[in-house]
């Protein structure tokens, strides 16, 4: 059996030690994930496209999380990597006081806007710190300005 740990860094290690010793391979490429209950993750194991090598990414580093269909990008200030959890995973492992997703495929981090700018039509489109432009979906519109109280 193989499990992938979403835990901060000072559980990491004992914790993959302690499995390890019970016969249960840690691999960032398992099927099944473990977290601590009502515990946000500090980092998630990204990899960059065409490459089998992940890395810790901190989640201070993200600036957004988007998703095409099977395939989940998290963007940082300057380059983009491929995750391994689905859109809905993250939102749930990802404290909800600095991410707030804005459509059914975008998910940002709160800090990491730098414009909002209203359209005509119940939308917004935001420059995130990194240059990318993300819109705000109407189905998201109130909770989005609910959360920046504009």
């Amino acid at each position: 059996m193989k499990i992938r740990l979403a835990v901060d860094n000072k559980d990491y290690d004992r914790l993959r030690a302690e499995f390890e010793a019970l016969g249960i391979e840690v691999n960032d490429d398992a099927e099944y994930i473990l977290t601590k209950k009502d515990e946000y993750i500090n980092n998630i194991m990204v990899k960059k496209e065409g490459q089998n090598e992940y890395i810790r990414l901190s989640v201070e580093d993200i600036v957004c999380i988007e998703t095409f269909g099977h395939k989940v990008v998290v963007y940082d200030e300057n380059q983009d990597y491929l995750a391994s959890e689905r859109l809905y995973q993250l939102c749930n492992m990802l404290n909800p006081d600095n991410f707030l997703r804005i459509s059914n495929s975008v998910l940002i981090a709160t800090h990491k806007v730098k414009k909002i700018k209203p359209t005509f039509s119940m939308k917004y489109i935001l420059t995130m710190s990194n240059g990318k432009n993300v819109d705000v979906t109407r189905s998201y519109y109130n909770l989005f300005r609910d959360y920046y109280k504009i």
